[in-house]
């Protein structure tokens, strides 16, 4: 049954791109890989290509999950797709590129591709074989602004002589006299505010807000080391667990001075995990631009190179655990220091450094702010990051808070908004959570 379905479906879909001469398909494949949507993203060029070409070719078998995982990611040709999604994530992201890029710079293309959820195999349409255009009706262009309709205009009768003519003219005087005071009170309300001045948060995010193009937020990973599952099940085998624990929830087994650990017991996880303080910075920043119907692009781990951020506007998450923010602010006013540490390169015996409980919790952690119109890659860009997952927090809720940007700008020179900006942060940190960041350095360039 599962192997006539899949038939069916090659067939149907055979049959759709018949419909579109493939030399179009790929001439217009080739105007997607040079749109912004796909531009800046290798692998999702990648991935698009392979589909389609192997779907124009009929070639059904060959857009199986593993097999696409193989033969364009280089993975296995035995891999674990439950373990490595990486061709379900891809997808799913071109899928998301596709629909900007004919919401916005693709709008007037004729030869749609699309990739239907769930599946590997690519639909193309050709809007110009329409049948409201081959019968010679015109369609419908949203973008288009359409004529008015010439309406009938509209004449006051008013009677030329006799006692009531007078009163006739006075009302209709009185009543267009009412109208125009009306339009001029809509009209100066639009116009004051069109001209209302921004609120500080616009103010700050200014630079990322008034470009096109999709924000690039990206957080960096954490380096961590897992227990392989053959420690799991030593430690299971002599030591009483909780009922959560059996069941399959994930723990660390405790770590003694006398515990030998072998080779192959911790498992390197590079470009896996986020922490908590970055997944809320995260939150707030997705959920200003939103508010701000701006779109955006997340990322994390290795998926972004330089070209990308030449390309977007960017918000960078994390400090030590994401090298672009260390390279962007590499050479501004204030630094990141190997030992955990914020510097000022004028004055190298300025230095900020968490404070920490006799348990090892954090009790003050600090953060950097940098507010970037012109950055060293042609766009502008913001980075929020703290010493520890706390300041990261504690950064991001301060630049998306009216009242804490309000207190900021107050002593800002007249033109800081055309100007970079960097700012040190302060915050004291309850069981994990920041509390009340102050500003305890600025500079303006």
């Amino acid at each position: 049954m599962g192997n006539t379905a899949e038939i069916i479906d090659s067939q149907e879909r055979s049959a759709g791109a018949q419909e579109v001469v493939a030399s179009q398909v790929q001439k217009a494949l080739s105007e997607i890989f040079k749109s912004t949507s796909f531009r800046t993203s290798r692998q999702s060029q990648q991935l698009l290509q392979y589909i389609v070409d192997q779907t124009l070719a009929g070639h059904a078998e060959l857009l199986k999950e593993r097999v696409i995982g193989a033969e364009v990611f280089g993975r296995p040709p035995d891999y674990d797709t439950n373990e490595d999604p990486i061709v379900r994530g891809r997808a799913a992201e071109v899928r998301k590129r596709l629909a900007q890029y004919y919401v916005g710079e693709g709008h007037r293309c004729s030869i749609r591709i699309e990739l239907s959820p769930g599946s590997y195999h690519a639909s193309f349409s050709d809007s110009s074989r329409s049948p409201a255009k081959e019968s010679g009706i015109p369609a419908f262009d949203p973008v288009q602004h359409q004529e008015p309709a010439h309406l009938p205009r509209f004449e006051p009768v008013i009677p030329a002589t006799g006692p009531s003519s007078a009163s006739a003219v006075v009302l209709n005087s009185r009543m267009w006299l009412f109208l125009g005071i009306a339009a001029l009170v809509v009209l100066l309300g639009a116009v004051a505010y069109t001209f209302q001045p921004k609120g500080p948060v616009e103010q700050f995010w200014s630079p990322l807000l008034e470009t096109s193009k999709p924000i690039l937020i990206y957080t960096g990973a954490n380096a961590v080391y897992m227990p392989s599952p053959d420690l799991i099940q030593r430690y299971r085998a002599t030591h009483h667990l909780g009922d959560l624990d059996t069941l399959g929830r994930e723990f660390l087994p405790p770590v003694t001075q006398d515990q030998k650990l072998g080779p192959g017991d911790l498992l390197e996880m590079n470009s896996s995990f986020v922490t908590l303080g970055d997944v809320a910075a995260n939150v707030n920043v997705a959920s200003l631009l939103t508010r701000f119907n701006r779109s955006f692009d997340l990322r994390s781990g290795e998926d972004v190179a330089f070209g990308d951020l030449r390309q977007s506007p960017a918000v960078l998450i994390g400090a030590f655990n994401n090298g672009w923010t260390l390279q962007m602010t590499g050479d501004l006013p204030y630094v990141f220091e190997v030992d955990h540490t914020i510097k000022d390169r004028a004055n190298n015996t300025l230095l900020w450094r968490p404070v920490n409980s006799p348990e090892g919790k954090v009790q003050v952690d600090f953060a950097l702010v940098a507010r970037l119109p012109h950055s060293k890659t042609g766009e502008p860009l913001i980075a929020i990051a703290g010493v520890t997952q706390c300041g990261t927090r504690a950064a991001a809720e301060f630049i998306t808070s009216s009242r804490a940007l309000r207190d900021l700008l107050k002593s800002a020179p007249k033109d800081w908004a055309s100007k970079n900006m960097e700012f040190v942060l302060q915050t004291k940190v309850i069981n994990d959570i920041p509390t009340n960041p102050t500003v305890v350095a600025i500079r303006y360039w």
